[in-house]
């Protein structure tokens, strides 16, 4: 039903978008007309957004699953957002390991995953701080943790954080689906998220912060009756 909505609202969403961006040509730049038109257009696009994450929440995107490299997931994300996370004073610090086991995926869903969880973190740390990618394997499995020392999540909305719409972000500033489509996509991968917040030092006490643990299933090829054979 929700991609069905979201379908039936976004094309007229395109033709105001549409029309609003051809009225800004009629209009002086700096008149009253030109900057209400320019609120037209900004909240059209806001508008637009929401039916994006409504459409993904729904799941009616098909999947184009491959053996893919966590590692070159990651980097990629990182190669679109790391300019602005420095931009507001915070620092990435990449702990990758090396020739890490592929897994069976969808590479363009688990990127819009890491945007999620990075435009998060950034939230988390309005005055700047630090954000920490780890990648590693073991027991069949990859693991990926992602960690900031931001503000963290207050134990009364901890157990609120993966529901649709939930939000403590502003009115315009989110829609409250980016978490719960993140949990479906790792659903949809077999693997599992859970975070902590604090975070828990090697020493014992708690850091500031919030740390997100995904784990997804390494690749296994399949063997063909073929190959089987020949063995």
């Amino acid at each position: 039903m929700a991609a069905g909505v979201a379908h039936e609202i976004n094309t007229p969403l395109g033709i105001i978008l549409g029309y609003a961006q051809l009225m800004l040509d009629d209009f002086e730049k700096n008149s009253e007309e030109y900057e209400s038109v320019e609120i037209i257009e900004r909240q059209t696009k806001a508008c637009r957004r929401i039916v994006a994450d409504l459409l993904r929440f729904s799941r009616q995107t098909e999947s184009t699953k491959a053996p893919i490299d966590i590692n070159a997931v990651i980097s990629d994300v990182l190669a679109v957002t790391e300019h602005n996370l420095n931009i507001n004073k915070i620092t990435v610090e990449r702990c990758f390991e090396e020739n890490l086991p592929t897994i069976y995926g969808d590479a363009e869903k688990l990127q819009q995953v890491f945007i999620n969880l990075i435009n998060n973190a950034q939230y988390a740390m309005l005055k700047g701080g630090s954000l920490v990618i780890t990648t590693s394997s073991n027991d069949q499995v990859v693991k990926v943790t992602v960690r900031d020392n931001g503000t963290g999540i207050p134990a009364e909305i901890k157990n609120k954080i993966f529901t649709p719409f939930f939000t403590t972000k502003e009115v315009g500033k989110g829609t409250g689906l980016g978490l719960s489509v993140t949990y479906g996509v790792i659903q949809e991968h077999n693997g599992s998220i859970t975070f902590e917040s604090p975070v828990p030092a090697e020493d014992g006490t708690e850091q500031p912060g919030t740390q997100f643990l995904i784990t997804l299933p390494m690749y296994r090829e399949k063997k063909t009756t073929e190959n089987m054979s020949l063995q």
